[in-house]
């Protein structure tokens, strides 16, 4: 949204109307959206799995339930505080806070290193093991990584980038 009007032949006079936003500003709010309810859901999992855990039983269990539990109460608070984070990132997509973009780049591409390695976990666990877990973590973390790449990708688009002041119009 570049006003071009000829201010004296000035390349410098150009002005910028935010009134409408890019399309591809919205589509970004809503994948952020999206990735923190996957988040959630994540998190709520985690959550109910943590609160079995104390039931568990069996020859190993002092040990390994501590374990478990530990690694459960870690997952629920990252899955929940990085829900939180996107829905953060997604405001203040809206509000084109300066610190957004780049943000959003370093962590989308930290993400997507991580969806890739979990999917391929998820690939080689569905090979051996063909239960139900395989098969939903396996479907959601290829969701997520393609709404990963669909962040990466909006936030790449040029008006996306002019909308954050990060590249000049040419």
């Amino acid at each position: 949204m570049v006003d071009k009007s000829d201010n004296g032949g000035s390349s410098n006079n150009k002005k910028i109307n935010f009134n409408n936003k890019p399309k591809a500003v919205y589509a970004l709010v809503l994948l952020w959206i999206v990735l923190s309810v996957m988040f959630f859901i994540w998190g709520g999992y985690s959550l109910s799995v943590l609160m079995g855990i104390p039931s568990w039983s069996g020859d190993f269990s002092n040990f390994i339930t501590s374990v478990l539990f530990f690694g459960f109460t870690m997952s629920s608070i990252v899955w929940l505080v990085f829900s939180s984070i996107f829905i953060i990132i997604a405001y203040g997509t809206l509000k084109v806070d300066s610190w957004v973009w780049t943000t959003s780049m370093i962590i989308s591409t930290i993400f997507l290193a991580i969806f890739s390695l979990m999917l391929l976990s998820f690939i080689i666990n569905i090979l051996f093991y063909l239960n139900e877990f395989s098969k939903l973590g396996l479907v959601t973390t290829i969701i997520t990584f393609i709404v990963d790449l669909g962040i990466i990708f909006f936030l790449t688009r040029p008006a996306v980038k002019l909308y954050f002041f990060v590249s000049k119009n040419k």
